[in-house]
């Protein structure tokens, strides 16, 4: 599956360095985690991230994903659909993972 990831660097993250906003597909099925169901489809999530000497970590249940539509396949049309349409969404993701973190 593709996978379109990018970081952007925010000096004002507490205990981060970076935020990783990223667009996937999700097969979607039974999560045994949270004993919920995930909707298969297109989404995009935010989550603030550390880079220290050429690793990228980040804290478990941080960060936040939002579903952007439900589809039965991946296709690379859809994908690049997908991309687009987030941008529409990531600022708010953006603005509520950084109240988040300021909080913690």
């Amino acid at each position: 599956m593709k996978d379109n990831t990018k970081y952007i660097e925010r000096s004002d993250l507490n205990g981060a360095t970076h935020l990783e906003v990223r667009v996937f597909y999700n097969l979607g099925g039974m999560c045994f985690f949270s004993g919920s169901r995930t909707q298969r489809g297109y989404y995009v999530s935010v989550r603030p991230v550390t880079w220290r000497n050429g690793m990228v970590s980040f804290e478990m249940f941080s960060g936040r994903k939002l579903l952007m539509f439900e589809t039965k396949r991946f296709t690379a049309k859809q994908f690049s659909r997908a991309v687009v349409m987030a941008k529409d969404f990531e600022g708010e993701l953006i603005s509520a993972v950084v109240a988040e973190n300021k909080a913690a």
